[in-house]
């Protein structure tokens, strides 16, 4: 029985970013989370005695400055390699846009073959003695549009051929559309098992009701670097039977587990449950995160008592949330953000004459939120987009984009009841 792994997407380095730093923050914890993820992926590969690792791309995150990030890597591989593990790996779009990345000296495996295949061509890496074979292709500029399947090789008879790719396949959600293909035109290759690396969210991309599909997979990233990369980040571990059939298994390496808390305040009529109801999410999360650092973002939501509280006293609140984490987890989270998202328990009951202030004012909201064309307000908006810190922009976090039809229906969602409630008691002085 041999066995592999596949893994994907170290982005080496990469800052984790939008973190508000406070008191009992794991900071240093967080900052080198990407490297002690690989670190945890070699300690995988030695533990479990793997005959080789495949990395599907995106070794590093862009156009990294520090040299140690690649000796890190260099390290992290040769530790493999001396224990007769050898690697193969293709560039990602952020590998290709860095030219530390190109002239950086890798180790050689232990047959002596490199660790890179090339960005020309597709070309094929033979462990005979393994009785595998790797095929793929690095990309050789960061934008790869181009459908590089019709390029890779026919499979090798009687060898256990394993494609490597760095693909969006159709496309995907937050994420550029680079060397597309189909599922389908993969499985034409008629090759025993897809290595695939781009899309940081583990999937499977074959026919899983069908026991003869060989295996198409996205293994995801190591470890989540922003709050929609939540849950489990990892790897995937494939054993090849006698009879040349995979079998998969996803094992976590993150050291950083991100999450998003939503808590509905409906049923709560004091902040003591709020925040009890929120001990008893961050109790559950902890383990089901097996106690590494969690960092989550909180969404309080529903039409509660609790709104008007909630919303003029934001800074407290978000303090006494902060408060509680650290008596349940003590260093081991971190509240990304907090997001009040209530509206007033009696909303709906609002009975207003549709003439009057308050049916003026929902007329202008209700037009407002079926805007899609924001022509009437660019000019403002791009004046304040310009004006945005680059955290809030940069492609790797959860961008703000103002001139987003939908952050504007976000605006007026978040100030109906606001304005609701200050109108009405206007009108009841």
């Amino acid at each position: 029985m041999k066995k592999f792994i596949h893994a994907a997407d170290l982005h080496l380095d990469s800052p984790l970013q939008r973190l508000e730093q406070y008191e009992g923050a794991p900071v240093e914890q967080i900052r080198g989370a990407s490297r002690r993820a690989l670190e945890n992926l070699v300690a995988l590969a030695l533990k479990e005695e793997v005959d080789l690792v495949v990395i599907a791309g995106d070794l590093y995150d862009g156009d990294w400055q520090e040299f140690n990030t690649g000796l890190f890597f260099v390290t992290q591989v040769s530790r493999l390699i001396k224990a007769g593990i050898p690697v193969v790996a293709i560039s990602g779009n952020h590998d290709a846009a860095s030219q530390m990345t190109k002239s950086l000296p890798l180790p050689k495996n232990p047959d002596g073959s490199e660790i890179m295949l090339s960005s020309r061509q597709a070309e094929s890496r033979r462990f005979l003695d393994l009785g595998i074979v790797v095929h793929g292709r690095s990309f050789g500029k960061r934008s790869e549009t181009e459908n590089m399947i019709p390029g890779y090789p026919p499979a090798d008879a009687g060898m256990f051929n394993i494609g490597l790719l760095h693909t969006s396949l159709t496309g995907a959600e937050g994420h550029d559309n680079y060397a597309p293909c189909t599922p389908a035109q993969l499985a034409d290759k008629e090759y025993d098992y897809w290595a695939l690396g781009h899309v940081h969210t583990r999937s499977e991309q074959h026919d899983v009701t069908d026991p003869a599909a060989a295996p198409i997979l996205f293994s995801g990233n190591i470890q989540g670097r922003h709050p929609r990369e939540t849950g489990a980040k990892g790897c995937v571990v494939v054993e090849i039977d006698e009879q040349g059939k995979p079998t998969t298994k996803f094992e976590a390496l993150d050291v950083v587990r991100w999450e998003v808390c939503e808590l509905d305040a409906a049923e709560c009529e004091t902040e003591d449950e709020l925040y009890d109801l929120y001990a008893d999410w961050l109790q559950a999360a902890m383990e089901q995160a097996e106690h590494r650092i969690l960092v989550h973002r909180i969404r309080v939501t529903g039409a509660s008592a609790l709104h008007e509280i909630l919303n003029s006293n934001r800074i407290d609140f978000e303090n006494n949330l902060r408060a509680h984490a650290i008596s349940v987890a003590n260093e081991q989270t971190w509240i990304e953000q907090v997001r009040i998202k209530t509206r007033p328990k009696l909303e709906s009951e609002l009975d207003f004459d549709p003439a009057g202030p308050l049916g003026c004012l929902e007329a202008v909201l209700s037009e407002m939120e079926q805007l899609t064309d924001l022509e009437l307000f660019e000019e403002a908006l791009q004046t304040l987009q310009r004006k945005l810190p680059a955290e809030l922009t940069a492609a790797n976090v959860e961008p703000l984009d103002l001139l987003a039809p939908e952050s504007l229906q976000e605006w007026v969602a978040a100030a109906r009841p606001l304005l609701h409630h200050h109108l009405k008691q206007q009108e009841d002085s």
